[in-house]
């Protein structure tokens, strides 16, 4: 029995895989222009990944962005290095259900 707890014990642990969608927002405004709403979405998207999660994302994803009143809201996908095989999933999938409703 003690061999047994032994063995169990030995095993590694999976890593933690972190992903998380986060929803930020900008100024109508700045959709006026394309280059400044380029700029202000890649600065939105920056500041997620440096205060919004407690991990250095490697993979960040833009997945939708609403215009809502004088809003664009911004919906993003940040993940791991852990946690990049099930974004790439999730894309992969969302990109089909896409081309099948066409």
């Amino acid at each position: 029995m003690a061999g047994l707890g032994l063995s169990v014990l030995a095993v590694p642990a999976p890593a933690p895989a972190y992903v998380v969608e986060a929803i930020t927002a900008l100024p109508a405004a700045e959709g006026d222009d394309r280059r400044r709403l380029e700029d202000a979405i890649q600065a939105a998207m920056d500041d997620l990944a440096t205060h919004a999660v407690a991990f250095t994302p490697t993979v960040m994803a833009l997945l939708d962005a609403r215009l809502i009143g004088d809003r664009i809201f911004l919906f993003v996908l940040l993940a791991d290095r852990d946690g990049e095989r099930a974004v790439k999933v999730l894309l992969e999938e969302r990109l089909e259900a896409g081309q099948a409703g066409r």
